[in-house]
């Protein structure tokens, strides 16, 4: 994810801004007895993640499957560049463990266009393949580009309306949605209404994209790392508290993406904040086994 990345990374404040002011209504104020938290990265195709996180010998037909028992949960950004056959959704799946979610991108030809009302019954066909995922299918996002104004807005709703897509979270980049109040608030209201989130993305260069704002008791946070920085440590250790913070308040369920520019980094920044969502709320997910290259020739 390069949006957001051009900046210099010691002059940025990354402190998270305060939860918005609707939380407890959205959350209901009770932690839920069924917490599930997601988090993985944006892709498998890595080929340095062969001796590091798949097995020394790992070829590509194999990377889905390998990725898949290191991680719960991945971006899907295949989708939003095209649509994959039936048949490989349904090998992903079988391959995959249970309860891990696929959290799938929507094709840019539909959140790219013109005029998203004229994409509708593609959408609607997109909706359906993803039913190939069945219950490993996750929430899967509407990322709109950055020129996506919020004079736009009724044509996305609009759009929301028509088609079957549900389990959705929206992504506004557009920086005007963040100095209009009265659009992002109807947005907002729209999507809790219909058990919609609201994307979070935590990035350098937009800090108003990172709004805190809770639409449903589910979130879709996308951390744009910068390959250890200081900072990223220092900024997962404060997404751990806000999250607990939130589980206490009622928050059911979290994907959380870790983007790096150098994917290498990827899991031992998962690492480390599976260990902070530990020590600071008791949630225990399984890390990433992560093996040397080094280690990896002794064998």
């Amino acid at each position: 994810m390069d949006f957001g990345r051009d900046v210099a990374i010691d002059t940025v404040n990354f402190k998270l801004p305060n939860s918005h002011g609707s939380a407890s209504k959205v959350l209901g104020g009770v932690r839920s007895s069924c917490i599930s938290v997601y988090v993985g990265g944006v892709l498998w195709s890595d080929e340095n993640f062969v001796g590091t996180i798949y097995p020394g010998k790992a070829k590509p037909k194999d990377y889905a499957k390998y990725y898949t028992k290191q991680f719960n949960t991945i971006e899907l950004n295949t989708t939003h560049y095209r649509l994959p056959e039936k048949e490989r959704i349904v090998k992903w799946q079988t391959d995959a463990p249970e309860g891990f979610k696929f959290a799938p991108k929507v094709p840019q030809v539909i959140s790219h266009s013109g005029n998203l009302l004229s994409m509708v019954t593609f959408a609607n066909e997109f909706n359906d393949l993803l039913s190939h995922f069945g219950a490993k299918r996750g929430t899967a996002f509407l990322q709109l580009p950055p020129h996506f104004a919020p004079n736009r807005l009724n044509e996305l709703l609009d759009f929301l309306d028509r088609t079957h897509l549900r389990s959705l979270a929206i992504e506004v980049r557009h920086a005007d949605w963040f100095k209009n109040d009265a659009a992002l608030n109807t947005l907002s209201n729209y999507l809790y209404k219909n058990k919609m989130p609201l994307v979070i993305t935590d990035t350098a260069g937009r800090r108003d994209v990172c709004h805190a704002r809770l639409t449903h008791r589910s979130t879709l946070i996308r951390f744009n790392a910068n390959d250890k920085h200081p900072s990223d440590f220092e900024r997962l250790d404060e997404w751990a508290q806000r999250l607990n913070d939130w589980f206490n308040q009622g928050l059911e369920t979290v994907y959380f993406f870790v983007h790096t520019p150098q994917q290498i980094n990827m899991p031992n920044l998962v690492t480390y904040f599976m260990a902070q969502l530990k020590k600071i709320g008791g949630i225990h997910l399984n890390p990433p086994k992560i093996t040397s290259q080094e280690e990896e020739t002794l064998f």
